[in-house]
């Protein structure tokens, strides 16, 4: 009784002082991610509290679409509190399970889709590699640069998978392909096939349905490889191509881009010049409250939905936020 006072208070708190400006909610998957036989912890939430998140914002904020960014980042970012919904990486419950909720509330969210994996023509590398954690034949792995192994829990495999990713995000010389082989050897997997017992991604069909209905679409690259890793050549393909192909499966035009894993080491000042030739704007992982008119077009922060938290938890997520930016700008 006394915790479901105190959230119920901490959420007024949070309602009455957040400020106006842009908060860009972040989301991956949508549904149950003990059911998963790869990533777990690329899960934002199941479908309940998706729902409740939606009716938490419309009651909250002012709910925008990727079109009304132009207007509101052109002087009237603290006329409100603006809400942009994103999804990335293109899962198929993006279209099963979020779509149905986003249409019942008549909100228009923003997809950005990895090629590669449209049409689940391609697993992703991090669920390849949670896969084969999750297999793994042995106690703990160490790969060739890595400074430190790690031991792998049976007891829990989602902290297990969460730090061979960190790890294997960190450019040190090797890429994903190099990686994924010395760990399908280090890890001693018997079978190297990956299960496959339904689609992973959505279908261009699925995409074009939801286009249709109102959603919008924008690009995370070809691969949802680093941009940081690549070469410049590499990245520029990733960004053109992948615009390319999603405008010509849509027959619309698309602007904003995700960086892939999105962090402040996963893209540079090189990969802002590309993206700058390609889009209008484009979107970090950078976890934060965009309130200032002298915001960055090309480094919009946005709040990472995950842990399957309630609306009532999120909006605690959301005044830790803003508590840590008066924290920064205090010491200055």
């Amino acid at each position: 009784m006394l915790k479901n006072v105190k959230h119920a208070v901490g959420k007024c708190i949070a309602n009455a002082v957040l400020p106006n400006g842009l908060y860009c909610f972040n989301y991956h998957r949508i549904g149950e991610a003990s059911l998963t036989e790869y990533d777990p912890n690329v899960f934002s939430c199941d479908e309940a509290n998706f729902s409740e998140h939606m009716l938490y914002l419309k009651k909250n904020f002012t709910v925008v679409s990727i079109d009304d960014l132009s207007e509101i980042l052109n002087g009237k970012i603290r006329d409100k509190r603006y809400a942009l919904i994103t999804f990335d990486d293109g899962y198929i419950d993006n279209y099963s399970k979020a779509f149905p909720i986003l249409l019942e509330n008549k909100i228009a969210s923003t997809f950005f889709l990895a090629t590669n994996f449209m049409n689940n023509a391609e697993i992703p590398w991090w669920d390849r590699i949670a896969y084969l954690v999750r297999h793994a034949q042995v106690d703990e792995v160490k790969l060739t640069n890595w400074s430190e192994s790690i031991v792998l829990s049976k007891d829990n495999v989602s902290n297990s998978i969460r730090q061979v990713l960190d790890l294997v995000k960190v450019n040190n010389g090797s890429t994903i392909e190099e990686i994924l082989i010395e760990l399908e050897q280090k890890l001693q997997i018997p079978d190297t096939k990956l299960v496959d017992k339904e689609p992973l991604f959505m279908t261009w069909d699925m995409a074009r349905e939801m286009s249709d209905a109102g959603m919008a679409f924008g690009s995370q690259t070809c691969s949802h490889r680093i941009m940081s890793h690549l070469s410049i050549e590499e990245q520029d393909h990733e960004a053109k191509a992948s615009k390319e192909l999603i405008e010509k499966e849509l027959n619309t035009s698309i602007k904003a881009f995700a960086y892939p894993v999105g962090g402040k080491d996963s893209f540079t000042a090189d990969t802002v010049k590309i993206i700058k030739k390609y889009y209008q704007i484009s979107f970090s992982f950078i976890s934060g409250i965009n309130t200032s008119k002298n915001l960055d077009e090309f480094c919009i922060e946005r709040i990472s939905v995950d842990s399957n938290c309630n609306a009532t938890q999120l909006s605690h997520k959301l005044l830790k936020l803003l508590l840590r930016k008066l924290h920064k700008s205090v010491w200055k």
